[in-house]
């Protein structure tokens, strides 16, 4: 990309008060080029519940009383990998959002009830997290289960799902007691629990820490199950998100049936259209496909589909109210939370539910949201289940459990829209400057490449040049009367018309904003990737230690907006106004940034070109002045040296020197 290209390519946001540009990000990397196509990998180990269908009618009946029947009649689906890895490209933590082109858009309480149909009115799935031998686990697994597992087969609180089909191989004789159809109900539903809503990364184990919360089975189905497979949905997704992530866990099923039901582009034609269903809505999906038409398995044609997303290629309700009656009874119970403002929970994950955002998904007038409960996340997503054995997480997480038992009291109200294809002017003016437009780099192209090679960025790039220049041509032409006012009005004809000839002419409706100048380090690496430091303590002991220098300071200049950082140090994995240098952007405007603090002296021209040469060691140690500066970049520490007589030479006391 020449320095003429970078002033006019920026893949957003403009404004930072809701995107990070701190926050390492798989589509910050995939538009610098550090990531390839590849993609994640789902983990999921449910096939083992699917293996053994139908179940014996006495021991559905104990799965219905749990309260999973919706989940358990919904057939065995495949995933699409690639398609995930899209919808992971456009999710954005902060928010718990995908921001597509036509505005936020997220999975919700009601698409778990009505998909699932999983219980969501109800106390959290969290509790003691009481930590046991493998004797201990074995005995329990004898007491719930009905049989023992080897020792082999429990790894910490995790057990092979190798062990559950061998127990589900054998038939439930004719004269089972009534403890026997439980206990083979509790190896179903631990199967579904942990390989299919609760996954983790193994790809082969299920943890066993739901196994004593179904002891009771007829109490198990009142916990909100829903509300905790959408905690670790959004835990999932946001840690997909890392540059360095290769594998994704969790319900990611649900989603892609969310994806399917709302964007018919990425979807494929179900040979089956008939309305019936025998369970939850998303029980339709297990029927056969007509794949000639739809996309499939192939990255780059999902992230073109979602690049070029249009108003009317999006359904914001795909649930209708008479569909919705239709539904069983645990498919609804539970709509009035559906637009409540809390806190999702289960276990140690703790996430911020904001269905206020994304009012168009409930026939609702959506205005420019707050930033309600976004000021933790970043501490929330720090928390895991390492080192925290015995803890207690119904008492550690009160604060939170508390915000949601007064979940009726926090229901978002809002107008009813009558047309949801189309948000407001006002809130996509705002959103248009606080999202993230281009996902690919729309300057790049691989010489050599095979397979398809999207041109949804390149496309979306002219179309967004022609609203700019249309704007431009008016700016010039209200200038005055000038000789060239006519060729001025000519451009501006031109850039309508074709935007009117590709159904584009909506772009017109709202003023471009400014373009920030993005500029790239010449030597740009993967600058989310930490590595690995020497080891301290020698052979047994001693953890890797990472070493953080700080990056100057940027500067805002007191007569400008813009901000200047110099670039001694490599920030090329920061983007964000503070990167605009000062002076007008593209065409003629300038950028506008949140109010910064003025922090530093600015950069002269002169200093500009030693920019892209090696720092010196007087501007090195001019870094490490500035220690309260919140940028960082990570390098490998060095090792420091012990004395060669390092030792007490079986004496106790100090080393010898």
């Amino acid at each position: 990309m020449d320095d003429q290209t970078a002033e006019l390519v920026h893949p957003g946001p403009y404004v930072h008060d809701i995107l990070s540009p701190m926050t390492p990000h798989r589509a910050r990397s995939i538009f610098d080029g550090l990531i390839d196509d590849s993609t994640l990998q789902v983990k999921r180990c449910d096939g083992t519940f699917w293996d053994h269908m139908p179940i014996p009618a006495r021991v559905w009946h104990y799965i219905c009383l749990a309260g999973f029947e919706g989940v358990a009649s919904l057939g065995r689906i495949s995933v699409d990998h690639a398609l995930i890895t899209s919808l992971v490209e456009r999710w954005r933590p902060e928010t718990h959002s995908f921001h597509l082109p036509i505005g936020e858009a997220t999975i919700t309480l009601q698409d778990v009830e009505v998909l699932w149909g999983l219980h969501i009115d109800g106390p959290p799935v969290t509790s003691r997290d009481t930590t046991h031998s493998a004797d201990a686990w074995s005995q329990l697994c004898m007491e719930l289960l009905g049989f023992m597992p080897a020792r082999s087969d429990i790894d910490g609180g995790r057990l092979k799902v190798g062990c559950l089909s061998a127990a589900l191989d054998r038939p439930l004789p004719d004269d089972a007691t009534d403890d026997m159809c439980r206990q083979m109900a509790r190896t179903y539903l631990l199967v579904l629990i942990g390989g299919m809503l609760f996954p983790d990364n193994s790809g082969n184990k299920v943890p066993l820490l739901y196994l004593q919360l179904l002891r009771d089975l007829e109490t198990v189905g009142l916990y909100s199950w829903g509300s905790a497979v959408l905690a670790t949905l959004y835990r999932s997704f946001c840690n997909a998100t890392s540059p360095t992530a290769r594998t994704i866990c969790g319900p990611v099923l649900l989603v892609q049936l969310w994806a399917w039901e709302r964007m018919p582009t990425l979807r494929p034609i179900r040979l089956e259209p008939a309305q019936e269903h025998r369970g939850a809505y998303g029980s339709r999906w297990d029927v056969g496909f007509d794949l000639r038409n739809a996309p499939r398995h192939v990255l780059s044609v999902f992230r073109d589909q979602l690049h070029t997303l249009r108003p009317n290629e999006f359904i914001w309700q795909p649930f209708s109210d008479e569909l919705l009656d239709m539904l069983p009874h645990y498919c609804t119970a539970g709509r009035d939370i559906w637009r409540s403002v809390t806190y999702l929970i289960c276990w140690e994950i703790v996430e911020c539910y904001l269905p206020h955002r994304v009012m168009r998904q409930f026939g609702l007038h959506q205005p420019i949201p707050d930033q309600r409960l976004m000021g933790n996340q970043a501490a929330l997503h720090l928390t895991d289940r390492r080192g925290r054995a015995n803890t207690d997480w119904e008492l550690t997480h009160i604060q939170y459990i508390d915000i949601w038992a007064a979940r009726t009291d926090t229901v978002e109200v809002g107008l009813t829209c009558i047309d949801t294809t189309h948000a407001s002017g006002d809130y996509m003016q705002w959103y248009g400057v606080r999202t993230v437009m281009y996902i690919s780099n729309p300057t790049q192209r691989l010489t050599f490449a095979e397979g398809y090679l999207g041109d949804g960025a390149r496309a979306d790039y002219l179309m967004d040049s022609m609203a700019r220049l249309y704007y431009m041509s008016l700016d010039n032409m209200t200038e005055g009367d000038t000789p060239d006012s006519s060729a001025w009005a000519q451009i501006s004809h031109f850039a309508s018309q074709s935007l009117h000839a590709v159904g584009e002419s909506t772009r017109l409706d709202l003023r471009p904003p400014p373009v920030p100048v993005y500029v790239r380090h010449p030597q740009a690496h993967d600058a989310h990737r930490v590595e690995r430091a020497p080891r301290r303590g020698g052979q047994h002991g001693g953890g890797r230690r990472r070493r953080r220098v700080p990056s100057p300071r940027p500067h805002v200049d007191a007569e400008s907006p813009h901000v200047n950082i110099p670039f001694e140090a490599d920030t090329s994995h920061v983007l964000s106004p503070m990167r605009t240098p000062v002076g007008p952007s593209s065409f003629g405007q300038s950028s506008t940034v949140p109010d910064q603090e003025h922090t530093g002296p600015t950069v002269s021209d002169e200093e500009h070109e030693h920019e892209q040469s090696i720092p010196s060691q007087a501007e090195t140690a001019h870094h490490t002045q500035h220690q309260d500066t919140p940028l960082f970049y990570v390098r490998r520490s060095k090792r420091v040296p012990k004395p060669r007589d390092c030792g007490t030479g079986g004496r106790f006391g100090h080393h010898a020197h």
